[in-house]
């Protein structure tokens, strides 16, 4: 299966239907394919007129089901058809670690996926690595992200922007009261806390440590970080780019340097020892001793 470098695609506003991704959409997307054959599901899973029926929500809800199981790496197309992921079936799959997403570990994964690697979520990426201001006033935040698609060359409308923004916001916070209780509670990342509102149109980032962000996904996040291109050959791994660096676990889940420094005194124990953290003699980073798939340390969430 070939895995996608984080951020080598191109800039993405729109595809989620202004739907934020809400509980169960993505275990029922991977029970649905494996309905099918190994070679996948037909793509007309989403397109045809039995969708409705499928999933059991109106039609530009299914398109946005469709655009959030590729967004955060539970989907992939191959050869025309779309196949479950291997992060899918690990908590899906008949000894699923999470089979009814009930875990906070799956949320926190999930915000990786989009802010983090943000292969088809620019607004998330840029919201978390790109803006820094101590209140976060909507207008303001919208005139950002248009200046941000002109650096990326990238032809976009401001009210798909607008949109974008709406959706990415609503994801994690109320939109000034205006979702039913039942939006609130299905929405997949409400639970992590990471953002809030506080004043209408205006938001902030709830900084430092977060009790329920599992070390198996920090340490995951970490070593997809590492696999971006200008990371990829180093065997080491500088505590400042992993606390401060634009897509670094420390930026995308908002941890200060106390709480991250914590969390890399149990890297050898996670790892057994495949990494190796110092903190000595005015030295901090992460060492690589030997290989180690991301996959391994993301079960350790779980445990």
């Amino acid at each position: 299966m070939k895995q996608a470098q984080l951020n080598e695609s191109k800039p993405q506003f729109s595809g989620h239907q202004t739907f934020p991704l809400r509980q169960l959409w993505l275990k029922k997307v991977y029970d649905n394919i494996n309905e099918f054959s190994k070679a996948g599901a037909p793509k007309s899973l989403f397109t045809d007129d039995r969708a409705i029926v499928t999933f059991g929500v109106g039609k530009n809800m299914v398109q946005s089901i469709n655009h959030w199981s590729l967004a955060v790496d539970f989907m992939f197309e191959e050869k025309g058809n779309y196949k479950a992921s291997e992060i899918a079936e690990l908590l899906f799959g008949k000894k699923g670690l999470d089979r009814y997403q009930e875990s906070p570990a799956t949320a926190w994964l999930i915000h990786w996926k989009l802010a983090g690697e943000a292969k088809k979520t620019t607004t998330w990426s840029w919201l978390f690595n790109q803006t820094t201001n101590p209140i976060l006033d909507k207008e303001y935040l919208l005139k950002s992200l248009e200046n941000y698609a002109e650096k990326l060359n990238y032809k976009v409308s401001v009210t798909t922007l607008k949109r974008d923004l709406d959706c990415c916001l609503r994801s994690y916070v109320p939109s000034d009261g205006n979702e039913t209780p039942e939006e609130l509670s299905e929405s997949v990342l409400g639970e992590i806390d990471i953002l809030r509102q506080v004043s209408r149109g205006k938001y902030e980032f709830i900084r430092g440590e977060k009790a329920n962000l599992p070390n198996g996904i920090f340490f995951y996040a970490l070593l997809k970080f590492w696999e971006m291109p200008q990371y990829a050959q180093q065997n080491s791994m500088s505590f400042n780019n992993i606390t401060h660096a634009d897509n670094s676990p420390g930026r995308v889940f908002k941890l200060d340097e106390v709480s991250i420094a914590d969390r890399l005194s149990q890297l050898e124990d996670v790892t057994g020892k495949k990494l190796i953290w110092t903190d000595s003699q005015g030295i901090r980073s992460v060492s690589r001793v030997s290989e180690i798939n991301p996959i391994e340390v993301l079960k350790k969430a779980y445990e």
